[in-house]
């Protein structure tokens, strides 16, 4: 069996999955897995391979999808319909806003399954915010807050070389679509219209939302496309500030002297807003040894196997009682994460949502670029998102109409 998986773990992602393997093969000791891994963005150009690879080339049996991807590979016929191979499988262990991203769009039929997922949140040191501020869950409440806070950070080490208040958790170092979400939701904005049959990116609030986040690089407070090695981070003390989607137990908790609470995404509107980004399983139309791959997903999304493979990955279990279990059995600081999971929105699952997020992903590409070069303008960024509306609308009368 061939598995195609994302390096979710950095360098530890090979050491993990021989970890992932040999559990498995404790109990199917005839199993022949290997893994193969790819980043997101060379998965998602490979998916479109799947339906016609070459002639001789080895294929996945199974593959790890973000959640919102489903609707695209059942379209395109390459995930194999869970349900009729196995007509006893549920969703109704798993938490409800991971539910309806398994699905082929307009039927009940399960195509991929819930493996695990990670929530935005905010993790900050108290022993460098309690220099700057007497309240700080109170300051970090409000984006405003948190660019207030920044800027006293910003003062306060002025002399520490290579600080910055904010470490980048884009794992590129550059602006993360993924960290802009949460100031668009807590606006009132979204992808897409209620109904799914027009986009609201060119909107105002969704516009203030992108401009909300790109703040931080606007203002220095955080660094974009430098050197990764130059660069110092919360646990090196050249950081006080991360936005990120990892729980980061193994990080935070394992390292002595170090104290890290954690809070709610400070609020751009009326509230503060998460962003779960779950992680599911599908069986490939074209693989070799479905019988095996079923069994693997069937494995991997056990309850046991959740909880132990969430702590390792410093992310949560999507069945809805081990999610549970995880978090009141884990440190206080991620009891905050049961709060949080209430304000959490997901993508959408239709055919274009991947789509569309590469489109915003070269957006802030191109912004990032402007603003290390000092070209940025508030109107450059307008204009760069009417025309990402103009081709996600193009997209909805193509696949949404």
């Amino acid at each position: 069996m061939i598995l195609w998986v994302m390096p979710d773990s950095g360098a530890r992602t090979k050491t993990d999955y021989q970890k992932l393997v040999a559990r498995f093969k404790q109990e199917h000791p005839g199993a022949e897995i290997t893994v193969q891994v790819f980043t997101r963005n060379v998965l998602w150009k490979l998916m479109f391979q799947l339906k016609y690879p070459a002639a001789q080339e080895p294929v996945p049996d199974v593959v790890q999808i973000p959640h919102y991807w489903t609707a695209l590979l059942t379209r395109a016929g390459v995930a194999e319909n869970l349900s009729k191979m196995d007509p006893s499988l549920s969703l109704a262990p798993f938490l409800p806003p991971m539910r309806s991203h398994c699905y082929k769009p307009g039927t009940k039929d399960i195509y991929s399954l819930p493996w695990w997922f990670d929530l935005s949140a905010l993790h900050y040191r108290e022993d460098h915010l309690r220099l700057v501020s007497q309240f700080p869950e109170k300051d970090l409440s409000t984006w405003e807050g948190l660019l207030d806070i920044c800027e006293r950070l910003q003062k306060q080490f002025a002399d520490v070389e290579g600080y910055y208040p904010m470490q980048n958790g884009d794992w590129r170092g550059s602006l993360s679509t993924r960290s802009s979400f949460m100031e668009i939701w807590s606006r009132g904005a979204d992808l897409f219209t209620p109904d799914l049959r027009g986009t609201q990116i060119a909107s105002q609030p969704f516009v203030q939302g992108v401009k909300d986040y790109i703040t931080l690089a606007l203002k220095e407070y955080m660094p974009i496309l430098r050197e990764r090695g130059s660069l110092g981070t919360m646990l090196t003390g050249k950081a006080s500030m991360l936005l990120s989607r990892k729980q980061g137990g193994a990080s935070f908790e394992g390292t002595r002297g170090v104290p890290v609470r954690t809070v709610p995404v400070p609020r751009t509107g009326a509230e503060s807003a998460a962003y779960l980004s779950g992680m599911n399983l599908m069986v490939n139309t074209a693989g070799k040894d479905k019988e095996t791959a079923l069994t693997f997903i069937k494995w991997c999304t056990r309850s046991d196997n959740q909880i132990s493979y969430a702590s390792t990955m410093e992310v949560f279990p999507a069945l809805e009682e081990s999610f549970e279990h995880f978090i009141f059995s884990s440190s206080q600081r991620l009891h905050t994460y049961s709060s949080i999971l209430a304000t959490a929105h997901t993508l959408p699952n239709i055919t274009i949502t991947g789509t569309v997020v590469e489109i915003l992903n070269k957006v802030l590409a191109v912004c990032a670029t402007q603003i290390v070069e000092g070209r940025f303008t508030p109107a450059s960024l307008d204009i760069e998102l009417e025309h990402a509306a103009k081709e996600v609308e193009y997209l909805i009368s193509l696949y949404q109409g």
